[in-house]
């Protein structure tokens, strides 16, 4: 199945450089992503699952996929297309810095007791833990985890 995001950043694209970094589209990584998941499951199952796997990885794992991969993007580890080039290493000064509140809100996000942890959570964490609450919106709105809510491509969900 061609995927349009073969044109979205493909070669030709003028802008597929920002900051001498190579752009990415997320929609060829989601997909391998799809089709192994699929191929996991119709192993487990014996049979092929076709739309029904690829249906059930995009209702599990489609959100916290596209927030792993905003993550990456401010932090500056992989550029992302579907993200803002103002954002792209946004957070990389306070890394730098060793500003280690907004590395540990990074990591709770990464690695929370499920993928992507919500800005609440965070914010509650911060008053248990009696944390600079201005600090924590601050990087909160750094972070931007919510510009993440991408729709899936519309020809995935049919």
């Amino acid at each position: 199945m061609p995927l349009q995001s073969d044109t979205i950043a493909g070669d030709s694209d003028p802008d597929q450089r920002w900051l001498g970094t190579e752009v990415s589209s997320l929609l060829p990584l989601a997909w391998e992503e799809v089709q192994r998941h699929r191929w996991i499951e119709s192993e487990k199952a014996k049979r092929d699952l076709g739309r029904a796997a690829e249906a059930d990885w995009i209702k599990r794992f489609w959100l916290p996929f596209c927030r792993l991969r905003r993550i990456e993007h401010i932090e500056g580890v992989r550029c992302w297309f579907e993200f803002s080039r103002d954002d792209f290493a946004k957070m990389t000064r306070r890394i730098l810095e060793n500003d280690s509140l907004a590395m540990t809100i990074l990591e709770m996000m990464k690695r929370g007791h499920r993928p992507v942890i919500e800005n609440l959570e965070v914010m509650l964490w911060a008053l248990d833990e009696g944390l600079p609450m201005e600090q924590v919106r601050e990087i909160l709105e750094s972070i931007h985890i919510n510009v993440a809510r991408l729709d899936p491509p519309v020809e995935w969900v049919r």
